[in-house]
């Protein structure tokens, strides 16, 4: 599947004015925070219907159809892509739920079933392009539901994890008995893969997103230390004071990096 650099910029304009909505959250030392995370799905009506029964609320601007949940924005583009995101080095989104039973038997409502091996505190659910969904209840919650997490499939965690912290600045944060690299509003538990696995780009879980202040800096380090950026490299888009800057990690994920998300009004 092809992805110019163009149609990302183009994204990121519109999705831009909907982050003021959903309010970036105040980036760690190195000036980075989570900005948005993009799928692309083959049935856009039955995407928008899984997000939505589970607790999102459904936003357009223009004709980008997208959706906002606690902690978390998507922009959902329809197309063909290349498959779910088991196999990937994404392996699956997570959230909280304040109960469990409570939102299955809503998702059963709507056709989606939880997979084999369910618990009264965990399932796992599947998108209708096959994005693997975690659940997990807290009773604490404030919200019936919230973005939690992100696992990350990658040959070698601790690599992963210090990679994260050096171009991000991930902090280590241990949550029970799993260890989260924490960037704000991106908590990634990065997991050692059985085997090889899929890049992310083209696929229904196609990138994740970071705002990073002094992009065009950090995309300057980031080439000079041999890490390709995608396209043209680091884009102004026209009109408006954004930038954006597409890499692949070097377990797979495609991410997009932007500048000036928080100030488009």
């Amino acid at each position: 599947m092809k992805s110019p650099l163009l149609p990302a910029v183009c994204v990121s304009l519109g999705f831009g004015a909907l982050l003021m909505l959903a309010q970036l959250p105040a980036p760690n030392a190195g000036g980075v925070s989570a900005g948005h995370d993009i799928m692309i799905v083959k049935d856009l009506d039955g995407a928008n219907k899984f997000w939505n029964t589970l607790g999102g609320e459904p936003a357009q601007l223009g004709t980008l159809k997208l959706t906002k949940l606690p902690g978390v924005l998507y922009l959902m583009r329809k197309g063909d892509n290349k498959g779910g995101t088991e196999g990937s080095s994404v392996e699956y989104v997570g959230y909280k739920v304040k109960n469990l039973k409570e939102t299955l038997a809503k998702m059963d409502a709507a056709g989606f079933k939880p997979m084999p091996g369910a618990t009264k505190s965990r399932a796992f659910l599947l998108t209708p392009d096959a994005i693997k969904v975690r659940l997990v209840e807290d009773r604490s919650l404030a919200t019936p539901v919230a973005a939690d997490m992100i696992q990350m499939d990658v040959s070698n965690v601790k690599d992963a994890q210090a990679w994260y912290e050096k171009w991000f600045g991930a902090k280590l944060v241990k949550d029970g008995k799993e260890t989260y690299a924490d960037i704000p509003g991106h908590r990634i538990l990065f997991v050692e893969a059985k085997g090889p696995v899929e890049p992310t780009r083209g696929r229904a879980f196609d990138r994740i997103g970071l705002e990073v202040k002094n992009l065009e800096d950090q995309c300057k380090k980031l080439d000079g230390a041999g890490i390709k950026l995608d396209g043209k490299g680091y884009t102004k888009a026209k009109g408006m004071d954004l930038a954006v800057c597409l890499i692949t990690d070097p377990w797979g994920t495609y991410i997009e990096m932007s500048e000036g998300l928080a100030a488009v009004k």
